[in-house]
C-alpha cells in the first residue's frame, strides 16, 4: 500500500527540480496511486483509477529502462514524459498516440491583473455539457470533470444564464480544458478565465501551470502575453 509517507518522500526528491516536476508531483499528491517506484534518482508514478496514466522523472537511460521493466501491456497511458523516454518506452511496443505541448507556468512574483468579468466556480452538473463542447470529448469522461470540479478549482463565465467559456485544473493540477464557446470568442474571456485560475491556485499555494499543444499557437502566445513562462517540452502517449 502506497501511504503519504511514500508520496511526500518522492515529491521531496522531485522537488530538487520542482518547476520541471510540476506535472508529477501534482499527479502524485492528487491521486491515488497503483504504482510509486524509484531507482537512483528517477520516479515512476502510476495512478489507480481509471486510464491508470503513468509519469515518469528520469534524466538516466538505464534508470529508466529499469522502471519501465516493472510495467505491463495494460499499461499503456504516459503522461507529460520528455521526448527522448519515447524510444525507451516503446522499444518492445507500438505507439498508438502521441501528442507533443509545451508547459508553462506563471511565475510567483508576477502579478495578477485584478478582474474586470465576473467568473464563478463550475459544478457537476455541467460536466456533460463541457464534454460536449470538447475536442477532446473521447479523453474525458464524465465522473474525472465531477471529480476534477468537486475536488479543485475551476471558473466558468455566464450570459444569460448560459455556460459561455470555462476551464479546470486536471488530475496533475495543470490548467486545462479551455474552450470558449464560438459566439463569444475575442471578448477576453480566455484571459479571465485564466486570471481566475491563477488567482485560485496562489490561494491554496500551488504553482499555476498549464500544458499548449505545439500546434495550438493562438493558445501559446496568449498565455506568453500573460506572462507565463516555458520551462519544457512535453509529450502525452498512450501504447497500443
Amino acid at each position: 500500500m502506497i501511504t503519504q509517507n511514500d508520496k511526500n518522500a518522492a515529491t521531496k526528491k522531485l522537488r530538487n527540480n520542482a518547476i520541471y516536476n510540476l506535472s508529477i508531483i501534482g499527479y502524485i499528491q492528487e491521486n491515488k496511486l497503483k504504482r510509486l517506484l524509484t531507482i537512483g534518482d528517477s520516479v515512476l508514478a502510476q495512478g489507480s483509477e481509471g486510464e491508470k496514466w503513468i509519469y515518469l522523472y528520469s534524466k538516466d537511460e538505464n534508470e529508466l529502462a529499469a522502471l519501465i521493466e516493472n510495467l505491463n501491456d495494460d499499461d499503456r497511458y504516459f503522461g507529460a514524459i520528455d521526448n527522448w523516454q519515447i524510444p525507451v518506452i516503446t522499444k518492445k511496443r507500438e505507439i498508438d498516440w502521441l501528442i507533443n505541448a509545451c508547459q508553462y507556468h506563471y511565475p510567483d512574483d508576477k502579478e495578477i491583473p485584478k478582474s474586470k468579468i465576473e467568473t464563478h466556480q463550475l459544478i457537476p452538473k455541467e460536466s456533460e455539457y463541457i464534454i460536449s463542447q470538447s475536442v477532446y470529448k473521447d479523453m474525458l469522461s464524465v465522473q474525472y470533470l465531477n471529480e476534477r470540479i468537486e475536488r479543485s478549482v475551476s471558473a466558468g463565465i455566464y450570459y444569460d444564464g448560459i455556460l459561455v467559456a470555462w476551464a479546470l485544473t486536471h488530475d496533475d493540477g495543470s490548467l486545462g480544458s479551455m474552450h470558449v464557446l464560438e459566439d463569444y470568442r475575442r471578448k477576453g474571456y480566455a484571459r479571465e478565465i485564466t486570471n481566475s485560475l491563477l488567482r485560485q491556485c496562489r490561494t491554496i499555494d500551488k504553482i499555476p501551470f498549464l500544458q499548449c499543444e505545439d500546434k495550438n499557437v493562438p493558445a501559446q502566445t496568449l498565455v506568453e502575453r500573460m506572462g507565463f513562462v516555458k520551462d519544457r517540452n512535453v509529450s502525452w502517449l498512450k501504447l497500443k
